[in-house]
């Protein structure tokens, strides 16, 4: 056993799951681009290393061309470069690494570890697969983490349910009974951290079906508050469309967050 357990840490030592992934990707661009872009594809192991934030970042070791632009814009993954969203230049890789916007776990060098689905790892990569059980897109899913470094800002380009989840906060006053960044009342919880709880701070009702998570608590509770909580004084909104996804998101978005003064976006004056 001691000995199958040797050969087997050697040969994943020898032959590590990156690496195939890197394969993959220079067969790509060598079919779509010819050999000699192939062979212009990263070896080895490679990183964003992120000191501002004291982050490091290995998705670039698989997702090798993610800066290649149109070229592989429709190509499969991992071999498909980011999307050109008008926003990205003013989050370069460089200074912001890749999951501090798109989750999961920096260091990892397995793609199971790096997208989160691993025990104990609480910021998954926040992907389709995730998003598609509360009828989201990622790219909605990802607001979320844009507004840890926004959660001042009343509106920002490319965060359409966010803006619009902070609109219906401030038109409904909801400090009125909330504790919102210090302004409010106590007359129901504080919410200015209330992305930091862990989703067994929750409770679900018998008979519940969905996740258990707090997206999924809060998505409920924002559609059916006095099924969560019987004994809540918040009303019920009669919410349309992906209005209660968004104010999930909003809410599991406020949490204390320790960034450089130089990411936080400062009030207009």
């Amino acid at each position: 056993m001691l000995l199958l357990v040797s050969v087997m840490a050697l040969w994943r030592e020898a032959a590590p799951e990156w690496a195939d992934a890197q394969d993959r990707v220079r067969k790509i661009v060598a079919e779509r681009l010819g050999e000699e872009r192939a062979a212009e594809v990263p070896t080895g192991l490679q990183q964003v290393w992120v000191e501002a934030l004291d982050r490091v970042d290995r998705c670039v070791t698989c997702h090798a061309t993610i800066d290649w632009g149109p070229e592989l814009a429709d190509a499969p993954n991992p071999a498909r470069s980011h999307p050109d969203i008008p926003w990205l230049a003013k989050h370069p890789i460089e200074s912001y690494g890749c999951t501090i916007c798109h989750g999961g776990q920096g260091a990892a060098t397995t793609m199971a570890d790096a997208h989160g689905e691993v025990a104990f790892w609480e910021e998954p990569l926040l992907s389709e697969r995730r998003a598609r059980p509360y009828g989201l897109e990622a790219r909605e899913l990802m607001e979320m983490a844009c507004n840890h470094c926004h959660m001042h800002d009343a509106e920002v380009e490319g965060m359409p349910l966010l803006n619009a989840a902070k609109a219906f906060v401030v038109k409904k006053n909801c400090i009125r009974c909330h504790t919102l960044f210090g302004e409010g009342t106590t007359k129901a919880p504080d919410l200015s951290r209330e992305g930091e709880k862990h989703p067994t701070a929750y409770h679900f009702p018998a008979g519940w079906r969905g996740p258990n998570s707090a997206l999924a608590w809060h998505v409920a509770h924002f559609k059916e508050p006095f099924v969560l909580v019987p004994e809540t004084l918040m009303p019920t909104f009669m919410l349309e469309g992906k209005q209660a996804e968004g104010l999930s998101l909003l809410v599991l978005s406020w949490r204390r967050q320790d960034l450089p003064a130089a990411y936080v976006p400062q009030p207009a004056r």
